[in-house]
């Protein structure tokens, strides 16, 4: 285990580094969106991309904990309680990945530490979105696993769909020398603006079905929908010649997305605009309640 200061943001916040380490993975961390920032697996190095602290502040989603909507809310706005919550658009009409009061554009606090475990927290205040909110984000090397916890808690009624935004390559490649295998039979078709119609298709007959593995494409910017009693299952599987990544969680859709030359993301969620369609999964937090997500990241040779 390290800790080491890593860079200052162009306001004046410094971020750190941890590196955490076990006999088959080294991963590191950056306090700006408790991301991960590299990551290696039996000798085989960069699986995500290592960026510098001028990367990092410009490519803000890059390996980041994302929320408290990660995704999209159409026409920058959300019904809650019987109350429209209105945002600032950051693309075009829409808010996307929860804009100014994102969790990525924070930096987090290091609340514990060992040789291969890191917990982040972050205390917020209401700000666009209500409550004073708790969120912890632990990150655990196990064996060939990166285990990832969420947890998150309110004083009032909020919106949390919060996630990690991490962009693998275990080809080294970039997104390129991938075989890609998506467990989800259906899928959620999208607009132009890549919002959610509210219809939920099967991926057979279209360019959407990986449930058998093939070569990935570049156009997938897409949520999967994944089973509803979830317990923490695999959902997505990236190979390249010699490794092989297993993604396991327990939310229920995952958002894939190939449109990045670094690598391919892999996100799991609750589904996109979920406030804006009443027949997807309530992303409501009240007080007394505790968002949860489990996401496990298995690594192994072919």
């Amino acid at each position: 285990m390290s800790l080491r200061d890593f860079g200052v943001l162009t306001d004046g916040r410094p971020v750190r580094e941890v590196t955490i380490a076990n006999e088959r993975l080294t991963a590191r961390f950056l306090t700006l969106g408790a991301r991960i920032n590299g990551l290696n697996f039996d000798g085989f190095e960069g699986l995500t991309p290592a960026l510098s602290m001028a990367e990092a502040e410009a490519a803000l989603y890059c390996g980041s904990i994302v929320g408290p909507v990660m995704n999209r809310l159409s026409g920058a706005k959300a019904s809650l309680d019987g109350t429209i919550l209105r945002f600032d658009a950051n693309e075009g009409p829409n808010l996307l990945h929860s804009g100014d009061a994102g969790f990525e554009r924070k930096v987090w606090d290091i609340a514990h530490i060992t040789e291969t475990a890191v917990t982040f927290t972050l205390e917020l205040e209401p700000d666009a979105f209500p409550g004073h909110r708790k969120v912890a984000v632990t990150y655990r090397l196990e064996g060939a696993d990166l285990v990832l916890e969420i947890a998150a808690a309110t004083d009032a009624p909020t919106l949390m769909n919060m996630g990690f935004h991490p962009f693998w390559t275990v080809s080294r490649q970039g997104r390129d020398g991938h075989e890609l295998q998506i467990r989800s039979s259906h899928f959620l078709p999208m607009d132009s603006a890549n919002i959610p119609t509210g219809e939920v298709l099967e991926v057979a007959g279209t360019e959407l079905d990986y449930l058998v593995a093939r070569k990935a494409e570049d156009g997938i910017d897409h949520c999967f929908v994944l089973s509803d009693a979830r317990e923490v299952a695999p959902c997505v599987t990236l190979r390249s010649d010699d490794l092989i990544l297993d993604i396991l969680t327990d939310a229920p859709a995952v958002h894939v997305f190939t449109g990045m030359a670094f690598g391919i993301a892999v996100e799991p969620e609750i589904h996109p605009d979920a406030p804006n369609n009443a027949d997807f999964p309530s992303i409501r937090l009240g007080p007394g309640e505790t968002f949860r997500q489990t996401t496990v990241h298995r690594f192994s040779r072919r």
